[in-house]
Protein backbone atom coordinates (compact mmCIF):
# COMPACT_ATOMS: atom_id res chain seq x y z
CA UNK A 1 0.00 0.00 0.00
CA UNK A 2 1.05 3.48 -0.88
CA UNK A 3 -0.47 5.43 2.52
CA UNK A 4 -0.57 4.54 5.93
CA UNK A 5 -3.21 6.06 8.18
CA UNK A 6 -3.31 5.58 11.90
CA UNK A 7 -6.39 6.40 13.96
CA UNK A 8 -5.77 6.77 17.38
CA UNK A 9 -8.18 6.35 19.88
CA UNK A 10 -9.22 8.06 23.39
CA UNK A 11 -12.50 8.57 24.58
CA UNK A 12 -14.83 10.00 22.58
CA UNK A 13 -18.28 10.13 21.65
CA UNK A 14 -19.68 7.41 19.42
CA UNK A 15 -21.54 9.86 16.86
CA UNK A 16 -17.96 11.28 16.28
CA UNK A 17 -16.18 7.93 16.22
CA UNK A 18 -19.01 6.87 12.82
CA UNK A 19 -18.70 9.87 11.46
CA UNK A 20 -14.85 9.74 11.27
CA UNK A 21 -14.62 5.99 10.50
CA UNK A 22 -17.06 6.31 7.62
CA UNK A 23 -15.10 9.17 5.98
CA UNK A 24 -12.27 6.97 6.04
CA UNK A 25 -14.35 4.37 4.17
CA UNK A 26 -15.61 7.03 1.84
CA UNK A 27 -11.79 7.58 0.32
CA UNK A 28 -11.74 7.60 -3.24
CA UNK A 29 -8.36 7.17 -3.26
CA UNK A 30 -8.11 3.22 -1.93
CA UNK A 31 -4.37 1.95 -2.04
CA UNK A 32 -3.62 2.54 1.61
CA UNK A 33 -4.42 0.77 4.71
CA UNK A 34 -5.35 2.03 8.50
CA UNK A 35 -4.43 1.12 11.89
CA UNK A 36 -6.53 2.02 14.56
CA UNK A 37 -5.11 2.36 18.32
CA UNK A 38 -7.65 2.23 20.89
CA UNK A 39 -5.72 4.15 23.88
CA UNK A 40 -7.48 2.97 26.67
CA UNK A 41 -10.43 4.22 25.61
CA UNK A 42 -13.84 3.68 27.64
CA UNK A 43 -16.45 0.80 26.50
CA UNK A 44 -18.52 3.34 24.76
CA UNK A 45 -15.90 4.75 22.36
CA UNK A 46 -14.36 1.08 22.31
CA UNK A 47 -17.95 -0.45 20.90
CA UNK A 48 -18.54 2.39 18.68
CA UNK A 49 -15.16 1.73 16.87
CA UNK A 50 -15.70 -2.06 16.63
CA UNK A 51 -19.02 -1.37 15.30
CA UNK A 52 -18.24 1.62 12.82
CA UNK A 53 -15.17 -0.18 11.46
CA UNK A 54 -16.93 -3.71 10.84
CA UNK A 55 -18.07 -1.98 7.53
CA UNK A 56 -14.58 -1.01 6.38
CA UNK A 57 -13.75 -2.35 3.25
CA UNK A 58 -10.13 -1.10 3.07
CA UNK A 59 -7.29 -3.44 5.00
CA UNK A 60 -7.36 -2.28 8.22
CA UNK A 61 -5.84 -3.56 11.79
CA UNK A 62 -7.27 -2.26 15.42
CA UNK A 63 -4.89 -2.39 18.69
CA UNK A 64 -6.80 -2.18 21.86
CA UNK A 65 -4.51 -1.25 24.35
CA UNK A 66 -6.55 -1.24 27.82
CA UNK A 67 -3.97 1.22 29.14
CA UNK A 68 -3.85 4.93 28.18
CA UNK A 69 -0.45 5.71 27.56
CA UNK A 70 -1.00 9.42 25.53
CA UNK A 71 -1.08 10.05 22.17
CA UNK A 72 2.66 10.47 21.08
CA UNK A 73 2.84 6.41 21.80
CA UNK A 74 -0.56 5.62 20.08
CA UNK A 75 1.48 6.93 16.77
CA UNK A 76 4.42 5.42 17.03
CA UNK A 77 3.01 2.06 17.70
CA UNK A 78 0.54 2.45 14.75
CA UNK A 79 3.22 3.37 12.39
CA UNK A 80 5.40 0.48 13.53
CA UNK A 81 2.90 -1.59 11.73
CA UNK A 82 2.92 0.39 8.70
CA UNK A 83 6.41 0.21 7.55
CA UNK A 84 5.99 -0.74 4.22
CA UNK A 85 3.84 2.47 3.07
CA UNK A 86 6.08 5.44 1.72
CA UNK A 87 3.92 8.03 3.29
CA UNK A 88 2.33 8.27 6.17
CA UNK A 89 -0.67 10.23 7.64
CA UNK A 90 -3.08 10.28 11.10
CA UNK A 91 -6.34 11.63 11.83
CA UNK A 92 -8.37 12.55 14.82
CA UNK A 93 -11.42 10.38 15.81
CA UNK A 94 -13.39 13.33 15.82
CA UNK A 95 -12.52 14.87 12.31
CA UNK A 96 -14.28 14.08 9.33
CA UNK A 97 -12.31 14.04 5.95
CA UNK A 98 -12.94 15.12 2.22
CA UNK A 99 -13.48 12.10 -0.40
CA UNK A 100 -10.39 13.42 -1.84
CA UNK A 101 -8.57 13.40 1.33
CA UNK A 102 -6.10 10.71 0.06
CA UNK A 103 -6.22 10.71 -3.68
CA UNK A 104 -5.40 14.85 -3.23
CA UNK A 105 -2.23 14.74 -0.81
CA UNK A 106 -0.98 11.44 -2.81
CA UNK A 107 -0.73 13.15 -6.56
CA UNK A 108 0.89 16.06 -5.15
CA UNK A 109 3.62 14.08 -3.22
CA UNK A 110 4.55 11.94 -6.30
CA UNK A 111 4.33 15.12 -8.37
CA UNK A 112 6.73 16.84 -5.42
CA UNK A 113 10.51 16.97 -5.51
CA UNK A 114 12.27 14.50 -4.23
CA UNK A 115 13.19 16.99 -0.81
CA UNK A 116 9.60 17.39 -0.42
CA UNK A 117 8.93 16.10 3.57
CA UNK A 118 5.47 16.86 4.26
CA UNK A 119 2.40 18.37 2.51
CA UNK A 120 -0.09 19.84 4.23
CA UNK A 121 -3.90 21.38 2.93
CA UNK A 122 -5.98 23.81 3.95
CA UNK A 123 -9.26 21.93 6.01
CA UNK A 124 -12.80 23.77 7.23
CA UNK A 125 -13.73 24.19 11.14
CA UNK A 126 -16.93 22.07 12.32
CA UNK A 127 -18.73 22.70 15.52
CA UNK A 128 -20.11 19.67 17.92
CA UNK A 129 -23.14 19.63 15.23
CA UNK A 130 -20.22 19.32 12.49
CA UNK A 131 -21.45 22.34 11.13
CA UNK A 132 -19.07 24.78 9.45
CA UNK A 133 -18.02 28.28 10.72
CA UNK A 134 -18.26 31.32 9.37
CA UNK A 135 -18.37 32.25 5.38
CA UNK A 136 -16.17 30.00 3.10
CA UNK A 137 -14.22 32.96 1.30
CA UNK A 138 -13.54 34.64 4.57
CA UNK A 139 -12.42 31.30 5.85
CA UNK A 140 -10.07 30.54 2.93
CA UNK A 141 -8.70 34.13 3.25
CA UNK A 142 -8.11 33.32 7.30
CA UNK A 143 -6.19 29.64 6.14
CA UNK A 144 -4.04 31.46 3.57
CA UNK A 145 -2.65 33.91 6.43
CA UNK A 146 -2.13 31.11 9.08
CA UNK A 147 -0.46 28.68 6.65
CA UNK A 148 1.03 30.23 3.83
CA UNK A 149 4.59 30.35 5.54
CA UNK A 150 7.97 29.52 5.64
CA UNK A 151 8.97 26.42 7.53
CA UNK A 152 11.44 28.25 9.96
CA UNK A 153 7.88 29.58 11.43
CA UNK A 154 7.19 26.70 12.27
CA UNK A 155 9.42 27.63 15.93
CA UNK A 156 6.40 30.31 16.43
CA UNK A 157 2.85 28.38 15.48
CA UNK A 158 1.71 25.43 14.42
CA UNK A 159 0.16 26.27 11.24
CA UNK A 160 0.87 22.57 9.43
CA UNK A 161 -3.19 21.92 10.79
CA UNK A 162 -5.21 19.05 10.16
CA UNK A 163 -4.59 17.53 6.99
CA UNK A 164 -1.32 16.34 6.15
CA UNK A 165 0.91 14.09 4.27
CA UNK A 166 5.14 12.87 5.41
CA UNK A 167 7.07 10.70 4.15
CA UNK A 168 8.19 7.21 5.97
CA UNK A 169 11.74 7.92 5.40
CA UNK A 170 11.46 11.33 7.04
CA UNK A 171 9.25 9.89 10.13
CA UNK A 172 11.89 7.35 10.79
CA UNK A 173 14.99 9.93 10.19
CA UNK A 174 13.00 12.31 12.68
CA UNK A 175 12.73 9.56 14.96
CA UNK A 176 9.08 9.78 15.47
CA UNK A 177 6.47 11.23 18.15
CA UNK A 178 8.82 12.33 21.53
CA UNK A 179 6.62 11.06 24.70
CA UNK A 180 7.38 13.96 26.48
CA UNK A 181 5.57 16.66 24.92
CA UNK A 182 2.05 14.75 25.31
CA UNK A 183 -0.85 16.80 23.42
CA UNK A 184 1.71 19.15 21.25
CA UNK A 185 3.68 15.97 20.31
CA UNK A 186 2.45 16.54 17.10
CA UNK A 187 3.54 20.36 17.09
CA UNK A 188 7.75 19.20 18.69
CA UNK A 189 7.37 16.61 15.58
CA UNK A 190 6.85 19.05 13.20
CA UNK A 191 9.65 21.45 13.87
CA UNK A 192 11.79 18.05 13.90
CA UNK A 193 10.59 16.93 10.17
CA UNK A 194 10.77 19.91 8.80
CA UNK A 195 14.66 20.68 9.08
CA UNK A 196 14.99 17.57 7.04
CA UNK A 197 13.28 18.86 3.67
CA UNK A 198 10.98 20.97 2.15
CA UNK A 199 6.99 21.21 2.58
CA UNK A 200 4.56 22.55 0.49
CA UNK A 201 0.94 23.97 1.12
CA UNK A 202 -2.10 22.53 -1.12
CA UNK A 203 -4.79 24.93 -0.73
CA UNK A 204 -7.75 22.45 -0.96
CA UNK A 205 -9.65 22.15 2.00
CA UNK A 206 -9.19 18.38 2.47
CA UNK A 207 -10.28 17.63 6.35
CA UNK A 208 -13.46 18.90 8.54
CA UNK A 209 -11.63 19.46 11.77
CA UNK A 210 -13.97 19.41 15.02
CA UNK A 211 -13.65 21.96 17.98
CA UNK A 212 -15.25 22.62 21.05
CA UNK A 213 -15.87 18.78 21.42
CA UNK A 214 -16.79 17.93 24.98
CA UNK A 215 -14.16 15.45 24.88
CA UNK A 216 -11.16 16.47 22.27
CA UNK A 217 -7.56 17.04 23.32
CA UNK A 218 -7.86 20.67 22.56
CA UNK A 219 -10.76 21.00 24.16
CA UNK A 220 -9.88 19.63 27.56
CA UNK A 221 -6.35 21.49 27.39
CA UNK A 222 -7.58 24.91 26.42
CA UNK A 223 -6.03 27.37 24.61
CA UNK A 224 -3.43 28.58 27.33
CA UNK A 225 -2.66 25.27 27.73
CA UNK A 226 -1.92 24.59 24.03
CA UNK A 227 -0.05 27.96 23.71
CA UNK A 228 2.50 27.26 26.54
CA UNK A 229 2.84 23.89 26.53
CA UNK A 230 3.06 24.27 22.44
CA UNK A 231 6.40 27.17 22.85
CA UNK A 232 7.98 25.56 25.20
CA UNK A 233 8.65 22.91 22.74
CA UNK A 234 10.12 25.36 20.59
CA UNK A 235 12.12 26.88 23.35
CA UNK A 236 13.26 23.54 23.79
CA UNK A 237 14.41 23.11 20.22
CA UNK A 238 15.60 27.06 19.96
CA UNK A 239 18.42 25.89 22.64
CA UNK A 240 19.31 23.14 20.81
CA UNK A 241 19.90 24.85 18.10
CA UNK A 242 21.26 27.98 19.83
CA UNK A 243 19.06 30.28 18.63
CA UNK A 244 20.42 32.66 22.22
CA UNK A 245 19.16 36.58 21.22
CA UNK A 246 20.59 39.52 23.02
CA UNK A 247 17.82 40.85 23.80
CA UNK A 248 14.03 39.53 24.57
CA UNK A 249 11.45 42.35 23.84
CA UNK A 250 8.50 41.51 26.75
CA UNK A 251 5.21 42.55 24.83
CA UNK A 252 1.86 42.18 27.08
CA UNK A 253 -1.36 43.07 24.82
CA UNK A 254 -5.11 42.76 26.31
CA UNK A 255 -7.74 43.74 23.70
CA UNK A 256 -5.34 46.25 21.32
CA UNK A 257 -6.18 44.34 18.32
CA UNK A 258 -5.98 47.79 16.92
CA UNK A 259 -2.27 48.73 18.06
CA UNK A 260 -0.67 45.64 18.08
CA UNK A 261 0.96 45.68 14.44
CA UNK A 262 1.97 48.72 14.54
CA UNK A 263 3.89 47.82 18.24
CA UNK A 264 5.17 44.44 16.32
CA UNK A 265 6.21 46.37 13.48
CA UNK A 266 8.59 49.20 15.27
CA UNK A 267 10.61 45.96 16.96
CA UNK A 268 10.92 44.11 13.51
CA UNK A 269 12.08 47.19 12.45
CA UNK A 270 15.06 47.56 14.86
CA UNK A 271 18.58 48.82 13.70
CA UNK A 272 19.41 45.58 15.93
CA UNK A 273 18.05 42.55 14.86
CA UNK A 274 19.08 39.65 17.03
CA UNK A 275 16.21 39.67 19.48
CA UNK A 276 13.16 37.38 20.22
CA UNK A 277 9.42 38.82 20.59
CA UNK A 278 7.68 37.41 23.64
CA UNK A 279 3.97 38.83 23.12
CA UNK A 280 1.35 37.77 25.77
CA UNK A 281 -1.96 37.62 24.66
CA UNK A 282 -3.94 38.40 28.12
CA UNK A 283 -7.58 36.99 27.64
CA UNK A 284 -8.72 39.49 24.50
CA UNK A 285 -11.76 39.12 23.39
CA UNK A 286 -10.78 40.92 19.94
CA UNK A 287 -8.42 40.12 17.43
CA UNK A 288 -4.60 40.63 19.33
CA UNK A 289 -3.80 37.03 19.14
CA UNK A 290 -4.76 36.69 15.57
CA UNK A 291 -2.73 39.55 14.82
CA UNK A 292 0.03 38.88 16.44
CA UNK A 293 0.45 35.32 14.95
CA UNK A 294 -0.57 36.98 11.42
CA UNK A 295 3.28 37.93 11.30
CA UNK A 296 5.02 36.00 9.57
CA UNK A 297 8.37 36.20 11.85
CA UNK A 298 9.87 32.69 13.42
CA UNK A 299 11.45 35.76 16.21
CA UNK A 300 8.40 35.32 17.17
CA UNK A 301 7.29 33.16 20.33
CA UNK A 302 2.64 33.69 20.61
CA UNK A 303 1.68 32.73 24.51
CA UNK A 304 -1.86 33.33 25.49
CA UNK A 305 -3.19 33.07 28.75
CA UNK A 306 -7.16 33.25 29.63
CA UNK A 307 -7.07 36.35 32.20
CA UNK A 308 -4.57 37.33 34.81
CA UNK A 309 -2.77 41.08 35.40
CA UNK A 310 0.01 42.59 33.70
CA UNK A 311 2.22 41.75 36.07
CA UNK A 312 1.30 38.29 36.02
CA UNK A 313 1.49 37.73 31.76
CA UNK A 314 5.20 39.54 32.56
CA UNK A 315 5.82 36.55 34.36
CA UNK A 316 4.75 33.70 31.93
CA UNK A 317 6.66 35.88 29.82
CA UNK A 318 9.54 35.86 31.51
CA UNK A 319 9.96 31.84 31.51
CA UNK A 320 10.20 32.26 27.53
CA UNK A 321 12.39 34.96 27.37
CA UNK A 322 16.27 33.06 26.38
CA UNK A 323 18.09 36.97 26.10
CA UNK A 324 20.89 38.35 28.39
CA UNK A 325 18.29 41.27 28.25
CA UNK A 326 14.88 42.05 28.51
CA UNK A 327 12.97 45.21 27.02
CA UNK A 328 9.30 45.45 28.12
CA UNK A 329 7.31 47.11 25.80
CA UNK A 330 2.97 47.61 26.29
CA UNK A 331 0.69 46.48 23.34
CA UNK A 332 -0.12 49.42 22.14
CA UNK A 333 2.93 51.42 22.61
CA UNK A 334 5.98 51.47 20.43
CA UNK A 335 9.37 51.65 19.86
CA UNK A 336 12.28 54.39 17.94
CA UNK A 337 14.07 52.43 15.40
CA UNK A 338 17.63 52.34 17.14
CA UNK A 339 15.97 51.85 20.85
CA UNK A 340 17.08 48.19 21.32
CA UNK A 341 20.46 49.11 19.36
CA UNK A 342 21.54 52.10 21.94
CA UNK A 343 20.03 50.23 25.01
CA UNK A 344 22.04 46.93 24.22
CA UNK A 345 25.28 49.32 23.46
CA UNK A 346 24.55 51.14 26.71
CA UNK A 347 24.07 48.59 28.92
CA UNK A 348 27.17 46.68 27.38
CA UNK A 349 29.03 49.60 28.78
CA UNK A 350 27.84 48.89 32.13
CA UNK A 351 29.07 46.55 34.91
CA UNK A 352 26.99 43.42 36.19
CA UNK A 353 26.40 45.56 39.11
CA UNK A 354 23.46 47.38 36.65
CA UNK A 355 20.24 45.38 36.58
CA UNK A 356 17.95 48.72 34.88
CA UNK A 357 18.52 50.70 32.19
CA UNK A 358 16.15 53.55 31.31
CA UNK A 359 15.32 56.12 28.59
CA UNK A 360 12.79 58.65 27.78
CA UNK A 361 9.42 58.41 25.98
CA UNK A 362 7.28 60.51 23.96
CA UNK A 363 4.04 60.73 24.54
CA UNK A 364 0.91 60.63 22.65
CA UNK A 365 -2.59 61.45 22.82
CA UNK A 366 -5.04 58.44 21.84
CA UNK A 367 -7.81 61.00 20.63
CA UNK A 368 -11.06 58.62 19.11
CA UNK A 369 -11.77 61.53 16.71
CA UNK A 370 -8.86 63.43 15.76
CA UNK A 371 -6.59 60.05 16.05
CA UNK A 372 -3.34 60.56 17.76
CA UNK A 373 -1.72 63.75 19.41
CA UNK A 374 1.84 63.90 19.77
CA UNK A 375 2.51 65.29 23.17
CA UNK A 376 5.76 66.35 25.13
CA UNK A 377 8.65 63.89 25.83
CA UNK A 378 9.19 62.80 29.50
CA UNK A 379 12.93 62.64 30.30
CA UNK A 380 14.44 60.75 33.07
CA UNK A 381 14.48 61.56 35.59
CA UNK A 382 18.39 60.63 36.92
CA UNK A 383 17.73 58.78 39.83
CA UNK A 384 20.31 59.01 43.00
CA UNK A 385 19.06 56.13 45.15
CA UNK A 386 16.07 53.88 45.69
CA UNK A 387 14.42 56.81 47.86
CA UNK A 388 14.55 59.30 44.85
CA UNK A 389 12.70 56.38 42.75
CA UNK A 390 10.23 56.06 45.28
CA UNK A 391 9.62 59.43 45.58
CA UNK A 392 9.19 60.19 41.94
CA UNK A 393 6.69 57.99 41.45
CA UNK A 394 7.50 57.64 38.29
CA UNK A 395 8.20 54.50 35.67
CA UNK A 396 10.21 55.58 32.82
CA UNK A 397 10.00 53.49 29.51
CA UNK A 398 12.09 52.40 27.40
CA UNK A 399 12.62 49.83 30.55
CA UNK A 400 15.74 46.88 29.50
CA UNK A 401 16.23 44.82 32.47
CA UNK A 402 19.48 42.21 32.68
CA UNK A 403 17.66 39.21 33.04
CA UNK A 404 19.48 37.57 35.85
CA UNK A 405 18.28 40.94 37.80
CA UNK A 406 14.98 39.97 37.20
CA UNK A 407 15.46 36.47 38.00
CA UNK A 408 17.21 37.41 41.28
CA UNK A 409 13.86 39.22 41.97
CA UNK A 410 11.47 36.76 41.13
CA UNK A 411 9.83 38.71 38.25
CA UNK A 412 7.24 41.16 39.12
CA UNK A 413 5.40 41.09 42.41
CA UNK A 414 1.87 40.11 41.49
CA UNK A 415 0.18 40.72 44.72
CA UNK A 416 0.38 43.51 47.46
CA UNK A 417 -1.47 42.89 51.11
CA UNK A 418 -3.83 40.14 49.18
CA UNK A 419 -5.07 42.28 46.45
CA UNK A 420 -3.53 42.33 43.08
CA UNK A 421 -1.17 44.87 42.10
CA UNK A 422 -2.33 46.22 38.43
CA UNK A 423 -0.62 49.46 36.85
CA UNK A 424 1.59 49.94 40.18
CA UNK A 425 2.88 47.07 39.25
CA UNK A 426 5.74 48.97 37.27
CA UNK A 427 6.31 51.26 40.09
CA UNK A 428 7.32 48.98 42.46
CA UNK A 429 9.98 47.01 40.18
CA UNK A 430 11.07 50.03 39.68
CA UNK A 431 11.53 50.29 43.01
CA UNK A 432 12.76 46.80 43.83
CA UNK A 433 15.40 47.13 41.19
CA UNK A 434 16.88 50.09 42.67
CA UNK A 435 16.86 48.70 46.26
CA UNK A 436 18.65 45.63 44.80
CA UNK A 437 21.31 46.50 41.82
CA UNK A 438 22.33 50.17 40.54
CA UNK A 439 20.00 51.59 37.61
CA UNK A 440 21.18 53.98 35.12
CA UNK A 441 19.67 56.75 32.59
CA UNK A 442 19.86 56.98 29.11
CA UNK A 443 19.57 60.76 27.69
CA UNK A 444 17.36 59.41 24.67
CA UNK A 445 14.39 58.79 23.69
CA UNK A 446 13.62 56.03 22.55
CA UNK A 447 9.40 54.63 23.14
CA UNK A 448 6.44 55.91 21.66
CA UNK A 449 3.61 55.59 24.91
CA UNK A 450 0.07 55.97 23.68
CA UNK A 451 -2.26 57.92 26.75
CA UNK A 452 -5.72 57.84 26.97
CA UNK A 453 -7.99 60.12 29.44
CA UNK A 454 -9.30 57.01 32.16
CA UNK A 455 -10.36 58.45 35.80
CA UNK A 456 -10.56 55.24 37.38
CA UNK A 457 -7.78 53.65 36.56
CA UNK A 458 -5.78 56.83 37.80
CA UNK A 459 -7.71 56.44 41.14
CA UNK A 460 -6.98 52.57 41.24
CA UNK A 461 -3.16 53.64 40.41
CA UNK A 462 -3.04 55.80 43.47
CA UNK A 463 -4.88 53.85 45.73
CA UNK A 464 -2.26 50.91 44.91
CA UNK A 465 0.79 53.74 45.07
CA UNK A 466 0.20 54.29 48.82
CA UNK A 467 0.18 50.26 49.43
CA UNK A 468 3.65 49.96 47.34
CA UNK A 469 5.41 52.83 49.22
CA UNK A 470 3.88 51.57 52.96
CA UNK A 471 5.21 48.34 51.44
CA UNK A 472 8.57 49.64 50.09
CA UNK A 473 9.43 51.57 53.13
CA UNK A 474 8.80 48.82 55.89
CA UNK A 475 10.92 46.20 53.83
CA UNK A 476 13.88 49.04 53.96
CA UNK A 477 12.97 49.30 57.67
CA UNK A 478 13.02 53.40 57.04
CA UNK A 479 10.70 54.89 59.57
CA UNK A 480 9.49 57.41 57.51
CA UNK A 481 6.01 58.88 57.44
CA UNK A 482 5.18 59.06 54.02
CA UNK A 483 3.75 62.63 52.69
CA UNK A 484 1.45 62.32 49.33
CA UNK A 485 1.36 65.43 47.08
CA UNK A 486 -1.58 65.24 44.53
CA UNK A 487 -3.69 66.25 41.80
CA UNK A 488 -6.95 65.41 42.18
CA UNK A 489 -6.68 61.92 42.59
CA UNK A 490 -3.81 61.20 40.76
CA UNK A 491 -0.15 61.40 43.21
CA UNK A 492 2.55 63.20 41.50
CA UNK A 493 5.48 63.03 44.25
CA UNK A 494 6.03 61.96 47.73
CA UNK A 495 7.66 63.31 51.15
CA UNK A 496 9.33 61.54 53.29
CA UNK A 497 9.01 62.94 56.59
Amino acid sequence: MSIGVVLPVYNQQAAYVYECIEAVEKQVYRDFKLIIVIDGANQETVEAVYKASSSLTIPYRIIHRKKNLGISYSLNEGFSYLTDCPYLTWISIDNRQNPLFLLTLNNHMKRAPEDTVLLYSYYWLINEEGQRFADAEQWLRTMETLMNRNKEEIMSICFIGASFLFRQSAYKKAGGYDLDYGVVSDYEFWIRLLELGEIKLIRDPLMEYRVNGALSLTTITGPQGLYLQSMNASLDHRKKRQDIPDVTILITARNQGAYIKKCLNSVLAQTHSNFHIVAVDIGSTDDTLQKITSVNDPRIIPLHIKNGTKAEALNVGLRYALGKYVLELDGDDWLDEKAVEMLLDTFGKLDKSYGLLYANRRTWYDNPSSGLQEGEVLSGPDYTDKYHVLSEVQCPSPRMYRKSALDKLGGWQEEINGENLLKAADYMMFCRMADSFKIHWLNSTLYHERLYDDDTDKILLSSQIRAVVQYMLQSWDNVSIPEFKTEGDTITRIYLR
